[in-house]
């Protein structure tokens, strides 16, 4: 989104958008809410570009001016959720980034919580992607994506913890990160139906747990 018109690309710098770039980034966001809505309603393969348009009060046209496909609409609604209210891999990477001489407990309890948190807040957009992506290679696509960027991360940081002497030299790095990413997203898909002080009691122990039970395996 970020002040592009489709059509006219992206704004020099320190340029004010234009009314018509305005009402293009409006239009936008509106098609991208009402997608979303009836994405989580009634499921992604069930709605039609048809049903969105009429919802927003749009021509269908119109959304293929902007968005090329119905997948990208889920793509874009992934990114626009995701940028707009500051998702955690925006915070994930200057936490990890900047944590390599923090010890192991207190900055996977703060990765666990913040993601677990994440996906709670975000909950509409998480389950439309996850059950989307079973079908729909864009969607797998940018779903991958978005679990292989904290991966990654997660990785860097405990290579080095490996290096500090804090966590063992034979530790399957990629695999540990993996393992510790999964059971969060599992856990989240398991209980999202709690009532949010169940979910905030349960979550928080499932953190500290997670925590605990793999640096069982992860320290020397």
């Amino acid at each position: 989104m970020r002040g592009v018109d489709s059509r006219s690309g992206p704004l020099p710098t320190g340029r004010r958008p234009t009314a018509r770039q305005r009402q293009a980034a409006a239009r936008q966001k509106q098609i991208l809410k009402t997608a979303l809505k009836l994405f989580a309603a009634q499921g992604f393969d069930a709605t039609s570009t048809r049903q969105i348009a009429k919802e927003a009060g749009i021509a269908e046209g119109l959304i293929f001016h902007y968005f090329p496909t119905k997948a990208s609409l889920l793509t874009a609604i992934l990114e626009d959720r995701l940028e707009g209210r500051r998702a955690f891999r925006t915070q994930l990477r200057p936490l990890l980034e900047d944590a390599g001489g923090k010890p192991a407990p207190e900055v996977l309890r703060a990765v666990a919580s913040g993601w677990l948190a994440t996906l709670r807040r975000d909950e509409e957009i998480v389950i439309v992607l996850f059950t989307t992506a079973q079908t729909n290679p864009e969607v797998r696509q940018a779903w991958q994506g978005l679990i292989r960027e904290g991966t990654e991360l997660l990785t860097g940081y405990l290579a080095a913890r490996v290096e500090a002497g804090e966590l063992r030299k034979d530790l399957p790095l990629e695999t540990a990160a993996t393992m510790f990413v999964s059971s969060l997203m599992i856990f989240f898909l398991a209980r999202r139906d709690l009532p949010d002080p169940d979910w905030h009691e349960q979550s928080e122990a499932h953190a500290r747990e997670l925590v605990s039970a793999w640096l069982d395996g992860g320290r020397r």
